[in-house]
């Protein structure tokens, strides 16, 4: 019996949270797989097309504002369709990101959710406790400190590591907590004073990605993918992701030190009793690969993943991540799929094209290779023309 199958016949019934329309995964060979969305979105198409069952509260006449996928979850029109459609299955509830909200409203209807508590996510998400997490193990980290933003710092860690600095908030996403300065003018206004960042020196290098799921019999890695960052003319934020291609091109000492440290990183997550999906960034600058940051959750290119590994009749993270939910019995070979690391024909690029809000406007993916260089990222006039003709 194969996956789909396995969970068809199970007696789960799943609702995928969908407050970001370009955060939303189609899986026609689950029947038992309701998205539930906060916004309309182009895709009801198709998902009609492969007569997957749906819900949205926008189409109520109901909209968030602003919305989150605690607030989609708690509406009484969102629990009234989960009533209705679960029968007398047991319902498993499918977040993006964790949230202590859908945390309580789990266990206050007596339903699976498919994530790890919110606690661990947001100890994990701080890049502050992730730098002394990772000092603490001896994870390769780029040279940083932790200390209060004020002009004395600046100036401080300017003598100490350079005049060119990277500042981080704790928390951010896509770029928007990581700012670069050499001069105090220039970022003085852009992070709260004295509030607690983390002080670096801006490398050159190329960064990379990997996507990952801790299962109960050891950890599974997706090769590592080339990361689209603070790529013109689709960002003018130079931390910005826009999207990500596999392979990555990256040379395979490279590619060897990312699995051993992402396996070294798996480590410490068993410890804290993680399980289940989440992805490391890393970031390369000559023969030295540093771990920047982990994404314990689900990531921005899940989905797309997903998608081509089903595509090679591989078996998906994301399968796997929900099975690490569920009392189900089902057994793989953990070599067979470990081998999906070296697997030379997972191809695919991904980019996320976005307004100057910082609005996702729309991805374009394909299985094909974006970019031949890691840096600096170059696309064909063909692709750029493209990627320009979506927005």
């Amino acid at each position: 019996m194969d996956i789909f199958q396995l969970i068809n016949q199970s007696k789960y019934v799943f609702y995928f949270l969908v407050v970001d329309n370009s955060l939303d995964i189609i899986i026609p060979q689950l029947k038992n797989f309701h998205s539930i969305y906060a916004y309309d979105s182009v895709r009801f198409d198709i998902l009609k097309h492969h007569n997957l069952p749906y819900f949205c509260l926008e189409s109520t006449g109901t909209k968030l504002s602003p919305a989150n996928s605690g607030k989609l979850l708690s509406h009484p029109k969102t629990i009234e369709y989960i009533n209705k459609t679960s029968a007398d299955r047991q319902v498993v509830i499918v977040p993006f990101k964790p949230s202590a909200k859908i945390d309580f409203l789990c266990r206050q209807n007596s339903w699976i959710c498919a994530s790890n508590k919110h606690q661990l996510n947001r100890i994990l998400e701080d890049k502050i406790n992730f730098l002394h997490l990772c000092q603490k193990h001896n994870l390769p980290q780029i040279p940083s400190t932790t200390d209060y933003f004020n002009q004395d710092n600046f100036l401080k860690y300017q003598k100490k590591y350079q005049s060119l600095l990277v500042v981080q908030s704790p928390f951010g996403w896509a770029g928007k907590s990581t700012f670069s300065a050499d001069n105090w003018t220039d970022i003085k206004n852009k992070i709260p004073i004295d509030s607690m960042v983390k002080f670096s020196p801006f490398v050159n290098g190329y960064s990379l990605l990997n996507n990952c799921c801790l299962t109960s019999k050891e950890l599974i890695q997706s090769p590592p993918a080339l990361q689209y960052t603070g790529v013109k003319p689709f960002t003018n934020n130079p931390f910005t992701t826009i999207g990500r291609q596999w392979p990555s091109l990256a040379p395979k000492n490279i590619q060897n030190k990312v699995k051993k440290i992402t396996q070294d990183f798996s480590d410490i997550l068993i410890q804290m009793g993680y399980k289940g999906f989440f992805g490391l960034d890393f970031m390369v600058s000559k023969d030295k690969v540093y771990l920047l940051e982990c994404n314990p959750r689900l990531t921005a290119s899940f989905a797309f993943y997903h998608q081509i590994e089903t595509n090679l009749k591989i078996t998906s993270l994301f399968l796997l991540h929900l099975l690490q939910f569920l009392d189900l019995d089902y057994s793989f070979d953990l070599s067979q799929e470990q081998k999906r690391f070296s697997n030379q024909k997972i191809i695919g690029s991904e980019i996320t094209t976005k307004s100057l809000s910082g609005k996702t406007i729309k991805k374009y993916n394909d299985f094909t290779i974006f970019s031949q260089k890691t840096e600096p990222i170059s696309f064909s006039p063909d692709i750029i023309k493209i990627l320009n003709d979506q927005k």
